[in-house]
């Protein structure tokens, strides 16, 4: 895959990389709004949505894509990765996933210091999640997001083969998770509920209260992080169990 992308032209590039966005914020925003219909029983808030919050996500999401194509279209056409056919594939993955981990949870931090608070506000916005609320933010966390994506590989690239395919499973699985993963519905079964298995599988329910509660739960797609600095909330375990069980949380200030 690494001399294909090479071998592709500018227009070309740009026009892979905008339908590659288009095409997996499509299939995992559509895929979280048919389970949340599907899996009522299985509602993380019996909360209704704030007035006109589809219509501000969807703005936000307009301006994540944009900044995201022209990053990576950038980025891949300077050659700034550089990709090794002999690279592993599942290593590649491996360091883009755990990279991503570590760089986000301190920009999760910081984004909610009373300096920087004012560039998360947009995503906060939506205190019930949506499949739209993942890339629903304004341009400098959507910067920042680009960062993530693209400076850990690019940067890895410079002393380990970094492979192209990996690299593309990490950005697939990590845009998936972000979509459908804000969706207002619980999925994971009953072992995420415990401590190994949350620090890979968290359930929703764990990023749907730091959307409710805004202080806490700060890690993306993990809890490891949040449990190593005490960051996380302390009932979250016994809330996901509710939600697992079929019983809503039926206020955004309710406590486990």
């Amino acid at each position: 895959m690494g001399p294909w992308l090479a071998s592709l032209s500018l227009p070309a590039l740009f026009a892979v990389v905008t339908a590659a966005f288009l095409g997996m914020t499509l299939l995992s925003s559509g895929l979280g709004f048919a389970c949340e219909r599907l899996l009522r029983a299985r509602r993380i808030w019996a909360v209704p949505l704030d007035r006109g919050q589809y219509r501000f996500e969807l703005l936000g999401n307009l301006i994540f894509l944009p900044i995201q194509i022209a990053a990576f279209t950038a980025v891949l056409y300077a050659g700034a990765i550089r990709f090794d056919d002999d690279a592993s594939p599942l290593l590649t993955f491996a360091i883009c996933y755990v990279g991503f981990l570590v760089y986000y949870y301190p920009l999760h931090l910081l984004l909610h210091r009373r300096r920087w608070v004012r560039f998360h506000r947009w995503h906060h916005r939506s205190r019930v999640t949506t499949p739209l609320t993942g890339q629903s933010m304004g341009p400098v966390e959507a910067i920042a997001w680009a960062i993530g994506y693209l400076a850990i590989p690019a940067l890895a690239s410079l002393v380990l083969p970094i492979s192209a395919g990996g690299f593309v499973a990490h950005v697939v699985y990590n845009v998936f998770g972000n979509i459908f993963g804000h969706s207002n519905f619980e999925m994971v079964n009953p072992l995420s509920r415990t401590r190994l298995a949350s620090i890979f599988t968290p359930p929703f329910v764990y990023h749907a209260l730091h959307h409710a509660r805004w202080t806490g739960n700060y890690g993306f797609g993990s809890t490891g992080l949040d449990w190593v600095f005490g960051s996380e909330f302390g009932d979250w375990r016994r809330l996901a169990t509710k939600v697992i069980d079929g019983e809503p949380l039926r206020s955004l200030k309710e406590r486990g």
